[in-house]
Formats: C-alpha cells, structure tokens, sequence
C-alpha cells in the first residue's frame, strides 16, 4: 500500500485524548437534548417539566421582526407577518439537524481515538475545540429556561389580554412583570452570545477544514458541524437579540400582522441583516471555516420576505462561504 503523504504535523494511531474529547461532547448534546424536551411548552393541557405552559414558539412568533424566519418562501410581507403557533421550521430543523450531527460526530472522535487505522492530528486541539463547543451547547441548553421566565402562562386557544390594556393606569406589579421578561429576553440574549463565542472559538483552534491527510471522518462531521453550530449560533443571538427589541417596543401585544397596505411601512427594511451577515463571513473567513454563513443564508434567502436588505445579507453570505472555501483549498493544496 502506498506511503499516505501529509504535510509534517505530529500525527497519533490511538489517542485517549481524543476519546476523552468525544465523550465531553456527546455529554453536553444530552443535557441540551434534555432541556430542549423539558421545554417544550403546554401539552395536553398540561404544563412541561419545567412547569412552564408557553411554549418557546409562542414567544418567538409573538414578538418576530421582519428578519426573522418564518414559513418557507413567503409569498409577501403580509403571508410573512402572519403568526404560526408551531413557529418557524427552519428553527426547529436546525436544531434537530446540529443534535443529529453532532452524535455522529462525538462517536467519530470516540471510534478515531481508539482506532488504529484513522490517523489522528492536532490531538491537543482536539480536546480543547471539543471542551469550548461542549460549553456552548451547556450554555444553549439554559438559554429556554431563561428566555421563557416572564413570559404569561397562557393555556394553548386562550384568547391573548395585554395587562397594559386592563386600566388607563399601568400597575406597579405590571411594570415589574414586563421589565422581568424584558431583563430575562436579555440575559437569554446574553447566553447565546457567550455561547456562539465559544463556539467559534472552537473552530478557530481546530480548524477541522485544513486537517491534513485523509481526514474524510473529519472533513465529513467536524468541519460542516463545528462552523455550522457557530454561524447558527451567531444568526440565533441575533435573532435573539430583535425579540427583545420588539417586545421593548411593542410590549405584550407583540408585533402584530399588519394589514396588507400598511406592509410598505413594516418592511421597509433594516440594516441588521447585511450587518449580521458581514460579521457572520467575516468570521468565517478569519477562521478558514465556509459553513458558518450558511444558517444565514438558508434562514433568510428561504424564510423571509425577498426584501432589499434580506437578499444583500444572502449575497454577502455566499461571498464569505466562496473565500472562506478557496482559503481552505489553497491551504490543502
């Protein structure tokens, strides 16, 4: 059999290192896995686990920009604005899709670790990319619990009272009831911006694209799942972060539908797209990692309004996945 050629990186046959690093992220997907079942709102009448009756979906919808995804392809502004009670599907898929992966990817690292015939590099950096991905997704999996503190527990059909409507004059116990959910959709925003940076910073210290010899496992489940954790991160910190200004704005009400005539003046557009997707590629180009910008790209480009702002964020999204992958190529050749 032909001698494997590889650029001169200290390479392993076994590494317990590795299979401690795999381990660590199988551990936290199963306390995310956990919390996220746990958090599920109201079923069959019956409050979740954790108490809660509302349902992450109702505050999301209730309080949506114009940004932020909902059902595939809407065909207007109006069909975007309407409110979907099992909320956006490209929230819920993404999610699904990262906890999947990264199963997969935790027992690759077990099986390439104790393996003889996979080669292992960066056995240190295995490690310590796995131990900051593991604490983003410790953190993610706080994020329901305090994203939903505030929140009215509503039964599910129960018609929707906004407490600043029940008297001209707004209560003491209201105001502290609001600027408890406010400080609560805050914090949550908080935690995922701590979270998408340590999961960038995971990337940044493997850099699963640039691994060399025939790293196939890795190039399979590191790369796409480490850079497409971190970009869905970012994006959802983001997101997070206009809920919080919507219910700021709107209150309990929410950021009702508007009628089809009054949408000109809803969607006119808003500069935090283009500027999340140009901090989003950024990223990825420093990193050398393409995939982050894809869950931006999918999340607008499919599931919002084709609007000025939203397909200048796409374009600048392709553009950082197209350099981030010819410096990967470059750096293989």
């Amino acid at each position: 059999m032909a001698e494997i050629i590889h650029p001169p990186e200290a390479v392993l046959k076994t590494s317990m290192i590795v299979v401690i690093a795999g381990f660590v992220l199988l551990t936290s997907i199963v306390i995310l896995a956990f919390t996220t079942w746990a958090s599920r709102g109201e079923k069959n009448s019956q409050p979740d686990v954790m108490g809660v009756r509302v349902s992450l979906y109702d505050v999301l919808e209730r309080d949506k920009s114009a940004w932020f995804p909902g059902k595939f392809w809407p065909t207007n502004e109006a069909d975007h604005s309407r409110k979907d009670p099992r909320g956006s599907p490209i929230i819920k898929a993404m999610w699904m899709f990262l906890i999947s992966w990264f199963v997969c990817a935790s027992v690759y690292l077990i099986f390439a670790g104790a393996i003889v015939e996979i080669e292992v590099f960066r056995e240190e950096r295995h490690l310590r990319a796995a131990a900051f991905v593991a604490a983003a997704f410790v953190l993610c999996s706080l994020w329901p619990i305090m994203f939903r503190i505030g929140s009215v527990q509503l039964k599910k059909g129960s018609p929707i009272v906004d407490p600043d409507e029940t008297s001209t004059d707004q209560t003491n116990g209201e105001k502290a009831t609001k600027a408890k959910k406010l400080f609560f959709l805050w914090l949550s925003c908080g935690i995922l911006v701590i979270a998408a940076g340590f999961a960038v910073t995971g990337s940044a210290i493997l850099r699963a694209w640039t691994l060399p010899g025939p790293q196939y496992g890795t190039l399979l489940f590191l790369g796409p799942g480490y850079g497409l954790f971190a970009g869905w991160l970012l994006f959802a910190a983001a997101l997070n972060m206009s809920t919080a200004i919507s219910y700021s704005s709107f209150g309990y009400a929410g950021t009702n539908p508007q009628p089809r005539s009054d949408t000109a003046f809803t969607y006119r557009g808003s500069l935090w797209p283009p500027f999340m997707s140009l901090v989003i590629s950024a990223i990825s180009v420093f990193t050398q990692d393409p995939a982050m910008p894809l869950p931006m790209l999918l999340s607008v480009f499919l599931f919002t309004p084709r609007i000025t702002s939203h397909l200048v964020a796409s374009f600048v999204c392709v553009v950082g996945i197209v350099v981030a992958s010819l410096l990967v190529v470059l750096h293989r050749m």
